[in-house]
């Protein structure tokens, strides 16, 4: 029988080479069917190429979301509001951490509404809900009402240190040192705060390599972000920041120095000196502040007959006459700020005091003291301002442009004084330049009477009103609250006793002030070689505008020294004043 040969046909090998004929994408595609590890990473590869692109897409979403949805503000500390908006911020700070010692150290609970924005109820602890213990305590108290207050969110913190000074009750008891807060206030970085049930982002950037050269801090800007239909808020926070820094100042006197082209405020807000403080010769107070009102309430008439909108004025005397003094309270009877101008300041040239005279704040008063000293002028033997030679760079014809030159400012009130009134070139006091000189000289008889029982008479009166109370067995505290012109026992018969000697007392002291006063005044005049009136014997007649201001008397700021010395006792200080004088 036949055995059949039965022929099995060969099974490909998968290990076995690829033919050459398959090609390159042939070739790729063995290897990674083949290649377990390099399949993965080409699909993680394309995975990232997937997911970089889509990161892509997200990002130029969101800022294209961000420019559709989102509104930023940009304040820069070059800007007028970055203080005020500072200085609001640091106030909101200090309210917030007073409701969160009110409640215990904590801030008060809200809704999950009110905190995301969608319930604008007011924040409890605030004077929308619970007051603060008094007015004096409100850091948001703004004029006649308050400022919204809000909620910080923030983790980087700079400290805000206020300090104040003692007061006399503190002082009598031994307390040496004044009272220090503490505020902790948004640094620099990324904050938020929820204004007027919405919410803003804070961010304060500061460049350690750029310093503004005005005032010598770091370059600073704050930038504020909030959706975009809430635009209108940032006129209403800006508004809110500048009435609440006007009202810390309010009631005081600001000073400005100059810092390179810039004006910067001078050390802490003045409490204003009261105008009636200032005892100047008879009539010579009332015209110049009825001569300055006039002039504010003018600026449509000057415009009308194309007048440049200036007003200069001139003091001159000597020294303690109550110039400066004078100065100071009618910038704040006029609720005006006060511009301190040294022209001998090294680095002071032409441009730079054109400049700031022209660029002064708002309601201020220029002030060039010692005017007579800041520059040579055209005199060639006048003396050097400094005894290493040094000559201030104003020169005389830079300082009248400055005054009343083509480039000049509008809108400005300038006050010059000077102890050496022939010392002025007559091309500087000009009308146009100076419209009105007024002289302070040595205390008059009238300035002296004026000053005495302006210092004394209220309170003797009340000195001797209160003993009369008390033989009474009245309580004192029943009128620790009363003025004097509006006292609940002014028609009694005490009191008007206690007038009536009070004034006798003060005007008898008065008149011996006067006497030895006048006696003083002769002796060192005879000692200095002048005439009766203060003026030289000789060299009256001068080349100069006009003759100098009567000197060698007795000045008001040596009788107010007298005051203090003696501030408890007129006749202990009359007393020594005529023996201290016997002795010149």
């Amino acid at each position: 029988m036949a055995s059949t040969a039965s022929v099995q046909a060969p099974t490909a090998d998968p290990r076995a080479e690829p033919r050459a004929g398959g090609g390159v994408s042939g070739f790729l595609g063995s290897v990674i069917d083949g290649n377990p590890y390099f399949s993965a990473g080409f699909g993680l590869m394309l995975f990232g190429g997937a997911l970089a692109y889509s990161k892509g897409l997200i990002t130029l979403g969101a800022r294209f979301a961000q420019r559709r949805m989102l509104v930023s503000l940009e304040i820069p500390s070059k800007d007028r509001a970055h203080p005020w908006f500072l200085h609001w911020v640091g106030a909101q700070a200090q309210a917030q951490a007073l409701r969160r010692k009110a409640n215990n150290g904590k801030l008060p609970r809200e809704s999950l509404l009110a905190f995301l924005g969608f319930s604008k109820a007011p924040l409890k602890g605030t004077h929308d809900g619970h007051a603060y213990e008094s007015e004096v305590h409100d850091p948001l108290r703004a004029g006649s009402g308050s400022v919204s207050p809000v909620r910080i969110i923030s983790r980087d913190l700079a400290v805000d240190t206020q300090y104040e000074e003692p007061t006399r009750r503190a002082a009598a008891s031994g307390a040496e040192r004044g009272v220090a807060t503490f505020s902790l206030v948004p640094g620099p970085g990324t904050h938020w705060f929820r204004y007027r049930g919405v919410w803003i982002r804070l961010e304060r950037e500061r460049n350690g390599k750029m310093v503004d050269l005005s005032n010598g801090a770091p370059w600073e800007t704050v930038t504020l972000t909030t959706l975009a239909p809430h635009a209108s808020l940032f006129h209403q926070l800006l508004n809110d920041a500048r009435q609440l820094a006007l009202a810390s100042t309010q009631g005081k006197t600001l000073l400005f120095t100059s810092w390179g082209v810039e004006w910067q405020p001078f050390g802490h807000p003045r409490r204003v000196r009261e105008l009636d403080s200032v005892v100047l010769p008879e009539s010579c107070k009332e015209e110049l502040v009825h001569d300055v009102q006039r002039f504010l309430q003018r600026g449509p008439w000057y415009a009308k007959r194309g007048i440049p909108y200036r007003r200069g004025y001139l003091l001159h005397g000597a020294p303690g006459s109550g110039k400066t003094s004078f100065i100071t309270a009618l910038a704040g009877a006029l609720d005006f700020n006060i511009c301190l101008l040294n022209l001998a300041e090294r680095g002071m040239t032409d441009d730079r005091l054109n400049h700031l005279l022209s660029n002064a704040p708002e309601r201020s008063i220029m002030l060039l003291e010692d005017v007579d000293a800041a520059f040579q002028g055209r005199n060639a033997d006048a003396p050097e301002r400094y005894a290493d030679g040094y000559q201030p760079n104003v020169t005389f014809s830079g300082l009248l442009n400055a005054l009343d030159g083509v480039a000049s400012g509008e809108s400005r009130i300038i006050f010059m004084t000077t102890n050496h009134l022939e010392r002025l070139d007559a091309a500087l006091i000009r009308p146009g330049r100076v419209d009105m000189i007024r002289e302070l000289g040595d205390a008059t008889p009238e300035q002296v009477r004026e000053l005495l029982i302006r210092f004394y008479f209220s309170d003797r009166l009340e000195e001797r009103v209160s003993a009369a109370r008390r033989a009474r067995g009245h309580d004192p505290r029943e009128f620790s609250h009363a003025q004097h012109a509006q006292a609940p026992d002014a028609d009694t018969d005490y009191y008007r006793e206690a007038l009536s000697k009070t004034t006798t007392e003060l005007h008898t002291l008065a008149d011996a002030l006067v006497v030895h006063a006048a006696k003083a005044t002769q002796r060192r005049r005879e000692a200095l070689h002048l005439t009766p009136d203060g003026y030289p014997r000789e060299g009256a007649g001068s080349a100069r505008l006009q003759r100098p201001a009567s000197r060698g008397g007795v000045s008001m700021a040596e009788l107010q020294g007298l005051f203090i010395r003696f501030a408890d006792d007129p006749h202990a200080a009359v007393a020594a004043f005529g023996e201290e004088s016997a002795q010149l």
